[in-house]
Order: structure tokens, then sequence, then C-alpha cells
């Protein structure tokens, strides 16, 4: 899964859709920078962005979050 939530509203949904043992590993920060990266991120909107966001904000407009989290076999549909 991807997207723009919360890392509380991730897990949340996470645990809504029956997984468990939700572990974050790792949190890294988005810089304006990372995004222009991205196809989803066109010229314009960094170009605006960086006219937007201060630029001491620049280098963590965003927080990459890696999330493991394990279902049980018989919940995700697996007969055993």
């Amino acid at each position: 899964m991807a997207g723009a939530l919360t890392e509380r509203d991730f897990v949340e949904k996470l645990e809504k859709a029956g997984f468990e043992q939700i572990v974050v590993h790792q949190r890294e920060p988005v810089s304006v920078d990372d995004l222009a990266l991205y196809p989803l991120f066109t010229p314009e909107l960094i170009r605006l962005m960086r006219t937007l966001i201060a630029p001491e904000r620049q280098a963590a407009v965003a927080t990459s979050v890696v999330i493991t989290a394990q279902r049980a076999l018989r919940e995700a549909g697996v007969q055993g």
C-alpha cells in the first residue's frame, strides 16, 4: 500500500484489514528534491513547492515509512 496517510491512519487501516504484529521498521524524511524524482510531481508542482515551502522545511516535507505486518493464512483466504 502506498499513499499520503498519517502513520497512525495507515496502521489503523492495517488493523481493520486483519493484520497483526504491525512493526514500523524505518522512518525517513522526504525532501522536495526527492519528490522531484517521481513523475507524479510535475516540474510545475515542484517549482510551486519550492516557492511556497520555506527553504528550511524543504528537506523534510513528508516521511517515508517502512512497515511490516502479518495476517493469518485462513483470514487471508488460504485453506490449510
